[in-house]
This record gives C-alpha cells, sequence and structure tokens, in this order.
C-alpha cells in the first residue's frame, strides 16, 4: 500500500522542487527496462494520484498525449487500457477518457458524514483537540473546490478527535468564510464544524460528495493519529454543500488504523453490487421465538388484514360483474395491502377532519390496477356507493377501469399510459413544498412498469430536488403482461437504482400490513422508496404466479372458488 497524495493543499505541506510537473519528463526513455506503455501509465497514474487530472473531468486526447509524449497512438492506448482495468480511467465511446470516481459507492445526495454526530449519537464520548486554526489565503485548488477567487480568505483547520484519550480521527479542512461569516470565531473544541456553519450561514448542510481511499498514514498523520508511518488508514474526502448548493467545506478525514466505519452492504435481487454505506433498508417478519406483537400491533394487523381481503373481494365483486370482460385482476390483488395501509391507515385523505388543501395525494402509476381502490376508496368516503352502482363504464359512470381525473374523488391523475404518474407526482410534491403545505405525495408504480425510462428520469429529479414529502410504492411482483420481468426487460437490483438517485430505500414484504405501515408513516429528509415484494394474484390460488391473470376475464366457477378462498382467508384472520 502506497502513499496518497489527495491533491489537498496544507500549510505545512513542503513544495515539491520545481513544481509538481517540473520533474515530469516530456519524451519517455527508450533506455529504460520498462516499455514506454508502462512508463507513460505510471505518469498518468501519478497524474491521478496527486489530482491534477481530477475525478470526473477528461484528460488530454490520445492526439495530444501523443504529441506530449512523442510515442505512437498504440502505446498511449495501451497505457490507457491499463488504466482502465485498475479502474482509475473509463473510457467512454466517442467522447474521450474519463477519471473514475473509485473509492467506496456511496449514494451522491446522502447526508454529510459528521464524525463528531456520530459519536455523539451513538453515546460517545470524545475530546477535540484543535492543532490549526488560520484564515489563510485560498489556494488555486481550494478556490475551485469551494467556488470562490483564488486568495479570498479560506479558514483551515486540522483536528484531532479522541476516546478515552485515544486519538481517532484527524480532520483537515477548508471552509468558505464568504458563505459562512463569523466561523473563525467558533471554540471547535466544544462546537463541531457542522454546527458552526449551519449556525453562522443560517443555513442547513444538505449535500456532500464522498470519496474513500485507502493509504498508508505517512509521518505527519502517524503524529497525530499515534500510529506507525506505514500503518493502513481510511481516508474520506468530502465536499460539503449547503441547501442552496453553496460549496461549504472540502475536508479530508484520516481514520485511524483499527477503526470503522459500520454500515450495511445487501446484493439484492441476487445481483452484486457496491458497497454502500447508507442505503437500503429491509424489513422482515420476527423470527420465531422472537418478541410477540403487542395487542395494539395485532389489532392493527387484524383491521388491516379485514381491509385488504376487503380490497380482494371488491376486485372479484367487479369480475363478476363484467363477467366475460377481462379486468386487471393480477396487479390489483397484488396491491391490496398497499392500497389498504395507505387509505386507512396512513395518509390524511381530506375526508378524515384534515384541511382539503393539506390533504395527503395518492398517485397510481400502474392504472390499470384500479379497480382495487375502490372498496378503500368507498370506505374512507372518497367516493360514494352512488359511483360504485354506476359501474365502470358507459355515460353515467363516475369512476373508470382505468381511471379519469377528479381531485375531488381523489384521483389527481388521468391513468392509463405506464411511466407517467411518478413525473406528476414529482410536480405535486414540488408544488406543496413551494406552497409551504404539509401533504405528502405517494405513487404506486409496478415493477414491470420500470421498464420505462420517464420513471428514472422523474426519480432523478426527485431526488435532485430531495423531493422529502414524496414516497414511491414500487408494487414489485415480479410479472407483467407478457410474463416475468427477469425476462422480458431485467431491470435488476431496483432498489438499488432508487439508492443511486437520492432515495432512502426501504424493502419490505409486500403482503405485511405492519411492514408497510412501519415503512410509509414517518417521512425522512430524502424522498423514500419502498419496495414492496408481492406475488401477482396473490390471495386466489387460480391466479396467483400466473402472467395470464395480468388481464382476463372471470367465470363463474371461479367466483365461486375465489368467495370460498376469500372466507378461509376472512376466519383464519378472525382467528388469528
Amino acid at each position: 500500500m502506497a502513499e496518497y497524495d489527495f491533491g489537498f493543499p496544507t500549510p505545512d505541506a513542503p513544495e515539491a522542487a520545481g513544481g509538481a510537473s517540473g520533474a515530469e519528463p516530456t519524451f519517455l526513455s527508450a533506455d529504460s527496462p520498462d516499455p514506454l506503455n508502462v512508463q507513460l501509465s505510471e505518469i498518468m497514474r501519478g497524474k491521478i494520484r496527486n489530482r491534477e487530472w481530477r475525478r470526473g473531468r477528461y484528460i488530454p486526447s490520445e492526439a495530444d498525449l501523443m504529441t506530449q509524449y512523442g510515442v505512437s497512438r498504440g502505446t498511449v492506448r495501451k497505457a490507457i487500457g491499463t488504466l482502465v482495468a485498475e479502474g482509475l480511467l473509463v473510457s467512454r465511446k466517442g467522447s474521450g477518457t474519463v477519471v473514475a470516481d473509485g473509492g467506496i459507492s456511496r449514494p451522491g445526495n446522502a447526508r454529510s458524514f459528521s464524525f463528531a454526530a456520530s459519536l455523539r449519537d451513538g453515546g460517545v464520548r470524545y475530546t477535540t483537540q484543535v492543532l490549526q486554526k488560520d484564515v489563510l489565503p485560498a489556494p488555486a485548488e481550494v478556490a475551485e473546490s469551494l467556488q470562490v477567487e483564488p486568495g479570498e480568505p479560506a479558514l483551515f483547520m486540522r483536528r484531532v478527535r479522541s476516546v478515552g484519550g485515544r486519538p481517532v480521527v484527524c480532520q483537515e479542512s477548508w471552509s468558505n468564510l464568504e458563505a459562512c461569516p463569523g466561523l473563525e470565531q467558533a471554540d471547535f473544541t466544544t462546537e463541531s464544524l457542522f454546527d458552526a456553519v449551519e449556525r453562522c450561514s443560517g443555513r442547513k448542510i444538505a449535500l456532500s460528495h464522498m470519496h474513500y481511499s485507502s493509504c498508508r498514514a505517512g509521518a505527519q498523520h502517524a503524529a497525530c493519529l499515534a500510529c506507525g508511518a506505514s500503518d493502513p488508514v481510511m481516508v474520506l474526502e468530502q465536499n460539503i454543500e449547503l441547501a442552496d448548493s453553496t460549496p461549504i467545506e472540502w475536508s479530508l478525514t484520516w481514520l485511524g488504523p483499527n477503526q470503522s466505519i459500520v454500515g450495511v452492504s445487501m446484493q439484492s435481487d441476487g445481483f452484486p453490487g457496491p458497497l454502500e454505506l447508507d442505503g437500503i433498508r429491509t424489513r422482515t417478519r420476527p423470527r420465531e421465538g422472537a418478541a410477540v406483537e403487542d395487542d395494539a400491533t395485532r389489532a392493527l394487523r387484524r383491521r388491516l388484514d379485514l381491509d385488504a381481503l376487503a380490497v380482494r373481494r371488491g376486485v372479484v365483486e367487479w369480475g363478476r360483474r363484467y363477467m366475460g370482460s377481462p379486468l386487471h385482476f393480477g396487479g390489483a390483488l397484488s396491491m391490496a395491502e398497499i392500497v389498504a395501509v395507505l387509505l386507512d391507515e396512513v395518509m390524511h385523505t381530506g375526508r378524515d377532519g384534515t384541511p382539503w388543501d393539506e390533504r395527503d395525494r395518492l398517485i397510481v402509476s400502474k392504472a390499470h390496477a384500479s379497480v382495487a381502490l375502490y372498496p378503500m376508496m368507498l370506505k374512507c368516503g372518497l367516493i360514494s356507493q352512488d359511483d360504485v352502482d354506476r359501474g365502470l363504464f358507459g355515460p353515467d359512470a363516475r369512476i373508470f377501469k382505468h381511471p379519469e381525473r377528479d381531485p375531488q374523488r381523489g384521483f389527481e391523475i388521468s391513468g392509463g399510459s405506464l411511466g407517467m404518474g411518478l413525473g406528476y407526482a414529482a410536480g405535486l410534491a414540488l408544488s406543496l413544498r413551494r406552497k409551504r403545505l404539509p401533504g405528502r405525495v405517494f405513487c404506486v408504480v409496478g415493477d414491470g412498469e420500470c421498464d420505462e425510462g420517464s420513471v428514472w428520469e422523474s426519480a432523478a429529479l426527485i431526488g435532485h430536488k430531495r423531493l422529502a414529502n414524496l414516497t414511491v410504492v414500487v408494487d414489485a411482483n415480479g410479472m407483467q403482461l407478457d410474463g416475468p420481468t427477469a425476462q422480458i426487460l431485467d431491470n435488476g437490483p431496483i432498489n438499488r437504482k432508487f439508492t443511486a438517485f437520492g432515495f432512502d430505500v426501504v424493502e419490505v414484504d409486500g403482503h405485511d400490513v405492519i411492514q408497510l405501515a412501519d415503512a410509509l408513516r414517518n417521512p425522512g429528509d430524502r424522498p423514500r422508496a419502498v419496495v414492496a415484494r408481492t406475488r401477482k394474484g396473490h390471495g386466489l390460488s387460480f391466479a396467483e404466479g400466473h402472467a395470464e391473470w395480468h388481464d382476463k376475464a372471470l367465470t363463474e366457477e371461479l367466483y365461486q372458488q375465489a368467495m370460498r378462498e376469500l372466507d378461509a382467508r376472512e376466519e383464519a384472520i378472525r382467528n388469528e
């Protein structure tokens, strides 16, 4: 393991003789035992390590490198290929080569990592020693990172945090004083930098671009961390922004030997993926022998299970009413628990005493399954029995197989075209936030529907805008019109995709009403995606897991069988 130059200037860093580029040869040596491509790859590697070539930016073109180093195109390509294989560069066909992000992956919109807050929240007593605190002219690299003019005043600090008298981290930072006046006057032995920044700027810290690397401690940081210069350490680099996107800090946090950052790495859907320190949470049933549910939880489970049963009965009754005409049974039955929990437990519908403008909004983007909504919408007063009696078709209908927009009845958007709902939900959530209204927006999408590119365009906007008042529920039943989603167009680890867009992701059993209620109740400071693992056609043995019941007509014989199975399920619920 080598020492690593992070390109992070410190006041006491020694200047390289002649500058970093002064010792670099213009031409490679034909007398060297190393081939020309190996020599060139080492020079390029050094440019990446010392941040002359910065992450995410294009390196010089092949033609420029050929001219600068006097080598052939083949030599340049071999050197680039070596660094691509090492993960240091990424070639983009038709556009060039960029420096890879590298390090350990963490969602870009994740909250900034504060060691002080982590220690405090964990009940760990620590002390802070400020080794250096100076207001200095911002070097060019710092000015670029903080988006200030070179030479503008910036605060440089070096601090060591100790637990039980033993140093655990050394933190070096440059802070933007223009955005945070008076920051240099804070007492950082008692106040964390994050807290001081928010106090002095009057704004919240909202975003961090993070990069983890491992290297040797080196003499300077070994002295701070009471370790050997050759000991391995983990270094966290952060570029931190306020809520209005103002860069406020560029920092390195050196984590001493034998320390760790505790997180969860999941391989969802059987797909390998990167380590995510703040990613997917999974809710599961208590294992056998675990603490039993209390009376209140059992009562809630019984009520919501009966609601979901009522949804399934309602879907079957619509099938009987229009016997011979196909309805979307599979997707309606798979989201019965989702609908029950949302409309009878989580949402403020506006018919429950909540002021109408402050109500929560529900968008069912997989609108072909909307017959599942009507039993619960009737129960909570959004539609009437007369609306139900008028049926789903014809000039007198008020509710439909594919709904038409009718906000007074709770239909915020017309349905039919897949992939449209999440974008509309994003607009609603943004509007509510701008109007400072407390309502939340819930959007139900299907996993097959997530084949639509518009879903991910919307997810990108939602993550970028940090629409914490929006929750998307993925009815992940594993099937779509033509068969299993994994065979039609495998959308892979869908939970990790939402995580990558900055969502707080929770994966639950979509037929467990308590898991759903826990995941849907309380919003956080980021948009939430609840990936509900369900089964298509769940609740009816002849429909469950069969793709043909995506859109199929009921027969009298199957209606009678369905009612027998639902009656048996009701008896089981009431006897639990």
